[in-house]
Parts: structure tokens; C-alpha cells; sequence
């Protein structure tokens, strides 16, 4: 079972994909419920295929990625009682990237591009009040900042506009509790995340310099898992973001065009189901399925899929060492989604969006 719950721990879909909004790693606290004093380090990478066609019938090629996840951590067993753990990881991430074609830019976003950059530290504790019933929280101090350039001619007059945010520090809380069966492996844990506001020093061409306020949304993560036998875990999440109403509002731009820079209208749901089973004392392997629900609304250029399935596979090994290593790979069937700008309210079509993505986690218990 314990090889089994390991690799549930690793994370079989890799967590490198933007996951309802601009979310990337989920922001998971499961490093806090492992055996014993961890160590552990995990690279994740995410390789799209995104293209579209355009209101003339112009193909726009590849938007999007590759996009890499890096995430590190440390877990340590005070007492019986009292855990405690440290957390650093990329919360939110995109990388668009329309590319210029060959007639100079004609496609309706050539050029456009858009990317965060995010890093977070969250130091939490669990303090297990009884067998069954534990508490765990936190403070998370949050890194962003972020760059997007407008062009093509779907954006007209505003096409040549540049957005940069210069990276804020900020500080938010996590709470959850958890209850456990530990004669079945039986967990379940809900774990809160509070909104967490930036304000960026940003500068926009044509608009100057000023002050940009982003308020990263709020988070439930509900995990669970049960042992299916001795040696097979059946596990899962469920992760709600409050992205709607979400919006960067630079405020020359939103002054100039009466709409943000970029927004979200509807939250995000992401489901994640796996099972695990451990093949030998040293080897376990698992599958999992990853589901975000499609919004059904007009997307933005810099948002181009609507909701995903992925599937993914991987198989973790633990040496005489005390060294886990664990792997995985998933392919994405990303979401359809039509794609306008206010300026041009033509839509634009993304169909068949697909992406592979892989992940290496090492830990070592000590």
C-alpha cells in the first residue's frame, strides 16, 4: 500500500498545463501528509499543439508553449502530533506565442503574445488532534509578475500595444482539515486558499507608466483516497478557482477600450481520478484521468482552449537508499474554443488542440 500511495503522490497527470484560468500546479498540500521527513523535487513539462483558423481562413500555427513546472520541497515529522512543511512551486503559468507567417503578420493575432511568471512559498503545518481527525494551514507568500504584447489586425488601432507587470510579493493563508481510516487507507482532505492581491508597477505603450491591481482568485482542493486492497490505492481530487470575474485591467488600456486586458467569466472545476498499485516492494505503477469542465463562452487570444482530458500513465521506484524515483506521461485532448477581440468580434477557431507532457519526481526519505 505505501508504494501504491506514493505514486498517487506523484502526481501522474504533470501539473505543467494551465488548469482553469492560469492556473499551473494546482497548488497541492499532499507533501504534508506523506510518512515520516521528505525531501522532494519534481520537473514537469507541457508541449501543446494549439493552432487556429481565422475569420479569412488563415491558419495561425502553433500559439502556445512549451511551458516547464518546477516544484521543491520539504517535510518533517516534529512529533507524533505535529507535522510541518515548506512548499515552493509556479502557481500560474501561459505562454502564447502567435507567430508571424509568411505574408508579414496577417493572421488576425500574429505576434500576439502573453506570459506570467509566478513563484510561491507556503510554509503549513498539520497537527493531527486524534486518530482519525487532523488540522493543517498556512501562509503562502506569493511571486507575480507578467508581459503581454498585442498584435494583428483583429486588434486595430491597438495592435503594438506592450503590458509589462514588474513582479509583486504578496501574501495569502491556507486552512483545511482532513479525516483518515488508517486501517484502509482511507483519507479524505479539504484544504482552503485565500485570494492573494498584487499591485504591479506596470508600464503600456501608448499609455505610460502606472499601477496594475491583480487579485489572484481563491481556492477549495478537495483530496481523497481509500485502499482497494493491500497493495491498490483509488484516489482523486477535486479542485474549484474562483476565476470568474477574474480580470488584469491595465488602466490606460481598460480606460481606452472600456474592457480589461484579459478576463475570465465563469470558475474553474478540475477532477482528477487515479489508481495506484504496487508491483513489487520497490515498484509501483498507476493510471490517471484529469477532466477540467469546457465554459462555453467566447475565449480570449491569450486563453485559446476551452477545458481539457487527459490521461496519463507512470510507474515510481524506491531504492535500498531510501530514494524514490517516479515518472509519468499524459496526453491532453484540450477543449475547443472560439476566440474574438472587441475590436474584431469575427470569431477565430481553435479545433483538435492536443498536448503531451511528462514528469520526473525525486524524494528522499530521511
Amino acid at each position: 500500500m505505501r508504494q501504491a500511495f506514493a505514486f498517487a503522490l506523484a502526481c501522474a497527470c504533470p501539473a505543467a498545463a494551465a488548469a482553469g484560468g492560469i492556473d499551473q500546479s494546482g497548488q497541492p498540500v499532499t507533501l504534508l501528509f506523506r510518512d515520516g521527513n521528505v525531501v522532494e523535487v519534481a520537473l514537469g513539462y507541457w508541449d501543446p499543439d494549439i493552432d487556429g483558423t481565422d475569420a479569412d481562413g488563415r491558419g495561425s500555427g502553433n500559439v502556445y508553449g512549451p511551458i516547464t513546472d518546477l516544484f521543491a520541497g520539504v517535510k518533517a515529522q516534529v512529533t507524533d502530533r505535529l507535522s510541518l512543511a515548506l512548499v515552493a512551486d509556479e502557481p500560474y503559468g501561459v505562454k502564447v506565442d502567435y507567430p508571424l507567417d509568411a505574408a508579414g503578420g496577417s493572421f488576425a493575432y500574429a505576434g500576439t503574445r502573453g506570459e506570467p511568471e509566478s513563484v510561491a512559498l507556503t510554509g503549513l503545518a498539520r497537527y493531527r488532534v486524534s486518530e482519525r481527525i487532523s488540522l493543517h494551514g498556512g501562509i503562502r507568500a506569493q511571486r507575480l509578475g507578467a508581459e503581454v504584447a498585442l498584435n494583428g489586425t483583429a486588434y486595430g488601432p491597438f495592435a503594438g500595444y506592450t503590458w509589462t507587470g514588474d513582479a509583486d510579493w504578496a501574501v495569502g493563508a491556507v486552512a483545511g482539515a482532513s479525516w483518515e481510516a488508517p486501517a484502509i487507507g482511507l483519507r479524505v482532505a479539504l484544504t482552503y486558499a485565500s485570494e492573494i492581491r498584487h499591485e504591479l508597477d506596470s508600464t503600456e505603450t501608448f499609455f505610460g507608466d502606472g499601477t496594475t491591481e491583480i487579485t489572484m482568485p481563491q481556492s477549495v482542493n478537495l483530496d481523497f483516497q481509500t485502499g482497494l486492497s493491500a497493495t491498490t490505492l483509488l484516489y482523486g481530487s477535486v479542485r474549484w478557482a474562483d476565476w470568474g470575474g477574474w480580470q488584469v485591467a491595465p488602466p490606460g488600456f481598460s480606460a481606452a477600450t472600456g474592457e480589461p486586458l484579459l478576463s475570465f467569466g465563469s470558475d474553474a472545476w478540475t477532477y482528477r481520478l487515479g489508481i495506484g498499485r504496487q508491483l513489487t516492494e520497490a515498484l509501483s505503477a498507476g493510471l490517471e484521468i484529469a477532466y477540467e469542465t469546457p465554459k462555453d463562452t467566447m475565449m480570449s487570444p491569450l486563453s485559446p482552449y476551452d477545458g481539457y482530458i487527459a490521461v496519463a500513465i507512470g510507474a515510481g521506484y524506491t531504492l535500498a537508499s531510501g530514494v524514490t524515483l517516479r515518472g509519468s506521461v499524459s496526453h491532453w485532448f484540450l477543449g475547443d474554443a472560439d476566440v474574438a477581440t472587441t475590436v474584431d468580434p469575427r470569431p477565430v477557431r481553435f479545433e483538435d488542440s492536443r498536448a503531451t507532457a511528462g514528469q520526473l519526481r525525486i524524494s528522499f526519505a530521511f
